[in-house]
């Protein structure tokens, strides 16, 4: 089966749309009301039909197909961009599955990169973002888990103008017994990395920018070429799906590679990631489920991602 998502602002200039594009055999699998007057109408066809082939002895999992409208639906309950969702939909087209979890998930591997955020070649993972996105509390929760691991990282903050933010990670890395180094510039940052060479891991929180100012994004380009790092884009989920593809894409030009979710615990909508991830070539990694620093942390495998776009998961709990 062939599905394509179409926009228009009636639905007679959507069913034309469909006719053009699928044919006068196209079916309606679902349409949705958008801002502005727009319509979103996703249309599905039949696969041409294939030789008859013998039947296998024992029945298989449902055909994939049956998953597909579950699958749209929810990805337009996200507001996914169609160029995104598109993709999606087609992967999960072809693959034949026992749920639509398993269908979605089995796409999402396929058109996502999944790892994890913990560099192998001792280099320091950096979070970077827009303003409040969650680095400082996300800092606190990659250290909380290197130390319930056996380890003592070493932290440093380049977030030394906003008021209160030393103060905060001071208070979170106390309990850990550890100690932070701020470093207000790339040079001091540079010295700080040195003193952390023999940590098992280095973990750098860095303060909030404008995406879309040249000069702030100038001054974390100075930042990143101090030394070996990772730097991973913390992004909160909820974000308008347009605004947060702009975002990684100006990250994505300084070398960002991974995402890191925030607010999970009580977004709706993951439209947002998902097409920050598509735009910026950004693999998804750890993630931030509640404000809990203890345990704070998931992986998102595409299983785990799946779960939380189905309807049935999409509570604000994380599975």
């Amino acid at each position: 089966m062939r599905l394509k998502s179409f926009q228009a602002k009636s639905m007679p200039d959507a069913m034309q749309q469909i006719k053009d594009a699928l044919g006068e055999d196209a079916i309606i699998v679902s349409s949705r009301e958008e801002s502005g007057g727009w319509i979103r109408v996703t249309a599905a066809i039949e696969a041409l039909p294939q030789p008859d082939l013998p039947k296998p002895a024992t029945q298989g999992p449902p055909p994939p197909q049956d998953f597909a409208e579950e699958i749209t639906e929810a990805l337009l309950q996200h507001r996914l961009p169609a160029k995104v969702s598109d993709k999606i939909i087609s992967a999960a087209a072809d693959i034949e599955a026992a749920s639509a979890e398993d269908a979605l998930a089995s796409a999402l591997r396929s058109v996502y990169s999944f790892g994890d955020l913990m560099p192998e070649d001792g280099k320091a993972i950096v979070l970077v973002g827009p303003p409040g996105a969650g680095k400082t509390l996300m800092t606190a929760k990659l250290a909380a888990e290197s130390v319930l691991n056996g380890q003592r990282p070493a932290v440093i903050t380049t977030d030394i103008a906003r008021a209160g933010g030393v103060e905060q990670l001071e208070a979170f890395l106390d309990i850990l017994a550890l100690p932070l180094q701020p470093a207000q510039d790339a040079q001091a940052l540079k010295t700080a990395l040195a003193k952390s060479a023999s940590a098992p891991l280095t973990i750098i929180d860095t303060g909030g920018l404008n995406p879309f100012d040249p000069a702030e994004m100038k001054e974390l380009a100075k930042l990143l070429a101090t030394g070996p790092m990772e730097p991973a884009l913390v992004l909160p989920a909820g974000l308008d799906a347009e605004e947060a593809a702009e975002i990684a894409q100006t990250f994505q030009v300084l070398g960002v590679r991974n995402i890191v979710p925030t607010r999970l615990d009580f977004a709706r909508r993951l439209g947002g990631i998902l097409s920050a991830a598509d735009t910026g070539s950004l693999r998804f990694t750890e993630a931030s489920h509640t404000p809990q620093v203890a345990n704070g942390i998931i992986r998102l495998s595409p299983d785990r991602l799946a779960a939380l776009l189905l309807p049935h998961n999409n509570t604000g709990a994380t599975p």
